[in-house]
């Protein structure tokens, strides 16, 4: 039998497909039959780990590999929510016994603490840079006017972590407007790099507001790394503390920004369900070649 394990995450679903319980390695049409919601199971997205680590001894460990998956079958370098997911997946699962513990992605090594059902989960991604979307030369875009459509304009700042994100400056955050601008911007001309925008609002000097256009799914309640990006753009302009809370539709999260300028996303996880799929259903998903 085939088993998969649901989690749910600040408006995120991922489904943990690991190896040891006979899942199998996602391709483009297996990942999104999976993730849809009608004729899969449903999710956001797939973790596909632990990984076979070369050399990795037996029992507990502290360092894993897992790839992630977006439910369109684009692989993603790395995901906050998920990688949160994750974490806590292997806690609960017995694979690890460790309070912080490191995850290689292919977007670079991350480490997080899994917390528990009554704690946060949380993950150090690292210092950020404000490199544009729009060049590979690392020049910076920090608070520029930016047209989105004729007679709107908002203040975009680029903020990257292996994945581009543009921040938007706005007066009032909403779904309404993320979908007006949203697609524009993911679109826009002038960058060699798409990125996923975050709509900001700063409600005061330790709140955010946020709404998200993501290029790969358009819009999302919620996001780990869109939070983060807007709290790193929001101090960089020197309208917050270095720590925030981030208010999104899909949850609310803790993002703090180091004295060495490292983000750290804190925020709930729960267990959803085990899911045993069909025979049938599997040789569907094996017939899809692995990436």
């Amino acid at each position: 039998m085939t088993t998969l394990v649901k989690y749910h995450a600040l408006g995120n679903d991922y489904l943990v497909a690991d190896p040891a319980l006979g899942a199998p390695a996602p391709g483009v049409a297996a990942t999104r039959v999976l993730c849809d919601r009608r004729t899969g199971v449903g999710a956001d997205g797939v973790l596909y780990g632990p990984l076979p680590a070369p050399g990795a001894a037996a029992g507990p460990q502290e360092t894993f590999d897992v790839r992630v998956f977006n439910s369109d079958g684009s692989e993603c370098a790395r995901n906050a929510n998920g990688l949160r997911i994750f974490a806590r997946y292997l806690s609960e699962h017995g694979r690890t016994d460790r309070e912080e513990i490191t995850l290689r992605t292919p977007g670079g090594d991350v480490s997080v603490r899994p917390g528990s059902p009554d704690t946060a989960a949380t993950i150090d991604l690292g210092p950020w840079t404000h490199h544009s979307p729009a060049t590979g030369d690392g020049a910076e875009l920090i608070g520029v006017p930016l047209e989105t459509e004729p007679g709107t304009t908002v203040h975009a700042t680029a903020v990257h972590n292996g994945v581009p994100h543009l921040v938007a400056l706005v007066d009032d955050a909403t779904a309404e407007l993320a979908a007006r601008i949203g697609p524009g911007i993911v679109a826009y001309a002038g960058f060699t790099e798409r990125p996923n925008v975050e709509l900001l609002t700063v409600e005061d000097r330790r709140t955010l507001r946020i709404q998200i256009w993501e290029r790969a799914v358009g819009y999302a309640p919620a996001s780990g790394s869109g939070a983060c990006a807007a709290a790193c753009a929001a101090h960089r302009l020197g309208l917050t503390d270095s720590s925030v809370t981030v208010i999104m539709p899909g949850g609310t999260v803790a993002v703090e920004i180091t004295e060495d300028e490292r983000v750290l996303l804190s925020g709930p996880v729960s267990l959803v369900g085990r899911v045993t799929l069909a025979d049938a259903f599997v040789s569907r998903l094996r017939a899809e070649p692995a990436r």
